[in-house]
């Protein structure tokens, strides 16, 4: 899991927070406790990570009290944080009580870093049932709590084993539906190298491109199809995203050691608490600029924030096959003829002969 999604949700939600107006906004209350907390599982992920802040107060700047350890995390032995996972039935099966680690470090940003609190689970995660995250304040013992089903996994119907890029019209993409999602993202990374003629050095680079616009959005518990990507333009990004250099030659790479294959696509689902929480948090383009707060989590007298969501993603591996002519049109064509891309069979790396 990347935590650094985490944190960027989090600081969206707390800039809806901080920033929407409410006309019974008393600046001389006394402190109230607020728990924010964030965590998107994924059932292929060995350890699922829990983000936990608590609100606080300050007389001086916001961003810098934000940087404080203590004034961001509850101290370790004032909350309790457990996990549980449910049955169909409504059934307990298992609890855990999760423990801390700060060995994940957090990218740079307004809150405190490269150290930061995170719990951990090790649980193997199952579609079958649904994961209950409780956030207990053993000092008053009053608890906040958020339920998430897991979204299951899920795969590519075509392309399958090779893709046309020199199609000019948009291609149908098509993939199986995850169980429990309601969005998707899908990208295309494109492997290749680069060997200094000079040196000799060969560097592995990746080039991914988003391809929706917008979630691709889906209630079918079967087939879901995507029809807005001309795969002609994969040159085209090609040339706007590679600096030409005379002294680089380039050669498509080879995904996990097979031959010509140097194309994936990776396809990720989100459930719908996810889909709910991007469309309350993400910029408002209205220019009516009252802002919604969206959370999963429940406490009695609504002092809970953030989300307990799901994912998951899939994958496939694409030859860049001469048939289509997809290589000749990278090193001959007049998009990107000027990148000095070489034919994979004089590639360095072109596995030999047995």
């Amino acid at each position: 899991m990347k935590i650094r999604n985490l944190f960027i949700s989090g600081v969206c939600l707390l800039a809806v927070l901080f920033t929407s107006c409410d006309n019974d906004l008393d600046l001389t209350a006394d402190y109230k406790n607020i728990t924010f907390t964030y965590a998107i599982l994924n059932q292929n992920d060995s350890i699922h990570y829990f983000k936990i802040y608590k609100g606080f107060l300050t007389d001086d700047n916001a961003y810098v009290a934000a940087s404080g350890w203590e004034n961001i995390y509850y101290p370790v032995d004032s909350i309790e944080v457990r996990l549980e996972e449910i049955s169909e039935s409504g059934r307990l099966l298992r609890t855990a009580v999760l423990d801390t680690t700060t060995q994940v470090d957090k990218t740079n940003g307004y809150f405190a870093h490269p150290k930061q609190l995170l719990y951990y689970s090790n649980w193997k995660l199952s579609t079958n049932n649904t994961y209950k995250l409780v956030v207990k304040n053993v000092n008053n013992g009053k608890e906040v709590y958020a339920v998430t089903p897991i979204v299951g996994n899920f795969s590519l119907r075509n392309p399958q084993q090779t893709w046309n890029m020199n199609l000019e019209n948009p291609y149908t993409i098509r993939f199986y539906a995850a169980e429990h999602s309601a969005a998707y993202d899908l990208y295309m990374s494109f492997y290749f190298i680069e060997v200094n003629r000079t040196t000799g050095e060969i560097k592995h680079k990746v080039l991914t491109k988003k391809l929706n616009s917008d979630f691709i959005r889906s209630t079918t518990t079967n087939e879901v199809s995507f029809v807005g990507f001309v795969p002609k333009t994969f040159y085209e990004y090609i040339a706007q995203n590679i600096q030409a250099d005379d002294n680089i030659d380039r050669y498509i790479d080879a995904i996990n050691g097979k031959p010509y294959s140097c194309i994936r696509l990776t396809l990720w689902a989100a459930d719908k608490t996810f889909l709910n929480y991007y469309n309350v948090s993400h910029p408002n383009t209205s220019v009516v600029q009252n802002r919604l707060e969206y959370t999963n989590f429940i406490s009695e007298d609504e002092t809970a924030y953030g989300i307990l969501a799901s994912r998951n993603s899939c994958h496939r591996d694409l030859q860049f096959n001469s048939l289509e002519h997809n290589e000749d049109t990278l090193v001959k064509g007049q998009v990107t003829k000027h990148l000095n891309f070489n034919y994979y069979r004089n590639s360095p790396l072109f596995p030999s002969e047995p």
